[in-house]
């Protein structure tokens, strides 16, 4: 199957649309032996009827193979929604093509950037995939995106249920997710998945001073290869490939080299909000384990106040292992900030042992609870880990990087999208949050990633109850295991094979 990807065709006035750029997208429709187009939103500016009627005119009306089109957040402007449907057609569907079926739903919000996929569509969309489980090629058309994209500004439009369309998509064995919105191109492999972002086709506002683009994907029965073109040719086609329906039995993980415990939001104080029990008993699960390092990744207190920081300290004390933590916003409000560093010390701490090299990074703000790294701090991150020769790398911090399940997007980190990307692209193995109290964990490109539930507040998301993770690091792959505070049962949250085996 070959697929033409486009996205935010912007098609309006001159001053947000580039008329020759569509052209370009519409003869490499007509000279690329395409088997669908796939338009992943934003088709015109403003939703006005002229706009549609340009949109026919300019591109639907000239294509000579089928093609799916969702609406963007911009089609749905001034009521452009009932436009859409009159010229274009139905905003949600599914689509057949021989082994193959496309789900495409609407994510827009009418007047509104934000994208959300709502209660009915996500039961249409899992109901979809269940009836066409048994199709070789599995595809998912939304505007708005799944994953943060880099380049991009601060993240603010990713889907409010992202988590739970994430989890969605890995559990079906979805192949592709194409989006588009935030006009920049990026592409993820996410544990089986391809998540495809496009930039605009067509629109003047590019970011970065990138040029207009369009992706073209090819899938067969082993690969899949996503190119992204840029229209003006003056950068080069950016390519990536990977393997399909791949399934790996791991027989032999190697010796066992190190054993990371990771906790979040024990939120300790004198309140009912913090389950004692939980906690002292999760306190000697975890000391009979025999772990290396201990990695807090905030909420330690439930507020910054003395008594709540002289208790933890007394608390965290009876670990028997090394413990670094990273704080959260809760940590560092009211006094919390000098409380932080008299009592746990460096707000930015790392642990060396043998070829192990752990970083955190703090992303907490005053008085709020959003996160944010920066430019200077991301930069300094990176600049730091690359001078470090130990083979096994990890980032800790507190707010999530990828959307988590059960939780409505508001822990994602301002700049997950830079983060996330130069994170990849220089294959960390290992990053740790503690977030939206929900265990989650995936594999984007070479990189585990990995969310922990709450440890021992009454705020948790699991149906295993308060828990915690147990990482392990093998010669050959890492495991991720998630563990009851209470009752100290355990399920396995992934099995991945190391960057190092990967690269032999």
């Amino acid at each position: 199957m070959k697929i033409l990807h486009i996205s935010d065709t912007h098609i309006g006035g001159a001053r947000y649309f580039d008329k020759k750029a569509l052209e370009h997208v519409v003869k490499e429709s007509k000279k690329g032996s395409y088997d669908l187009l796939i338009h992943s939103g934003d088709v015109t500016q403003e939703g006005k009827k002229r706009h549609y009627e340009n949109a026919d005119k300019i591109l639907f009306s000239r294509l000579e193979i089928p093609y799916v089109v969702i609406p963007g957040n911009h089609d749905k402007r001034s009521g452009g929604i009932a436009l859409y449907k009159e010229h274009i057609g139905s905003p949600n569907g599914v689509l057949e093509l021989e082994d193959s079926v496309i789900v495409h739903v609407d994510s827009g919000v009418q007047d509104s950037d934000m994208g959300r996929v709502g209660m009915i569509k996500f039961d249409m969309m899992r109901n979809a995939l269940r009836k066409y489980h048994k199709k070789s090629i599995k595809v998912v058309v939304l505007h708005h995106h799944t994953i943060p994209v880099p380049m991009a500004g601060r993240e603010r439009n990713v889907l409010s249920n992202a988590g739970d369309l994430l989890d969605l998509f890995l559990k079906f064995d979805v192949d592709l997710v194409l989006s588009g919105h935030r006009h920049y191109p990026n592409v993820y492999h996410i544990d089986g998945t391809v998540f495809v972002n496009a930039g605009t086709a067509s629109g003047k506002k590019t970011r970065y001073g990138d040029a207009n683009s369009y992706n073209v994907i090819h899938v067969d029965e082993k690969r899949l290869s996503v190119e992204t073109r840029r229209i003006s040719g003056e950068k080069d086609v950016d390519k990536k490939e990977y393997p399909r329906h791949e399934q790996r039995i791991f027989f032999d993980f190697g010796k066992r080299v190190f054993r990371i415990i990771h906790v979040s939001n024990t939120f300790i104080s004198t309140s009912n909000i913090f389950k004692r029990r939980h906690f002292f008993n999760a306190q000697d699960i975890i000391n009979s384990l025999k772990g290396d390092l201990l990695i807090h990744c905030g909420g330690i207190v439930k507020d910054g106040i003395p008594k709540d920081y002289d208790l933890a300290q007394k608390y965290m004390k009876e670990f028997d292992l090394p413990v670094v933590y990273s704080p959260a916003g809760r940590d560092i409000n009211y006094l919390g900030y000098d409380l932080y560093e008299d009592h746990f010390g460096d707000i930015d701490q790392d642990f060396t042992a043998d070829d192990v090299y752990i970083k955190g990074i703090s992303s907490a703000q005053y008085d709020t609870p959003e996160g944010i790294i920066g430019e200077v701090q991301r930069e300094r991150l990176f600049y730091q880990l690359n001078q470090r020769d130990e083979s096994f790398k990890c980032i800790f911090l507190h707010h999530n990087v990828l959307p988590i399940p059960h939780a409505r997007e508001k822990g994602l980190l301002e700049d997950s999208g830079d983060f996330l990307r130069e994170a990849v692209d220089e294959q960390v193995e290992l990053i740790l949050t503690g977030t939206s109290s929900h265990p989650f964990a995936a594999q984007v490109g070479k990189t585990v990633v990995v969310n922990a539930n709450s440890l021992s507040s009454i705020y948790q998301r699991s149906l295993f109850g308060n828990s915690f993770n147990v990482i392990d690091v093998y010669e050959k792959v890492l495991v991720v295991s998630e563990i009851s505070s209470l009752w100290g049962t355990r399920r396995t949250l992934g099995i991945w094979e190391r960057n190092n085996q990967s690269e032999q």
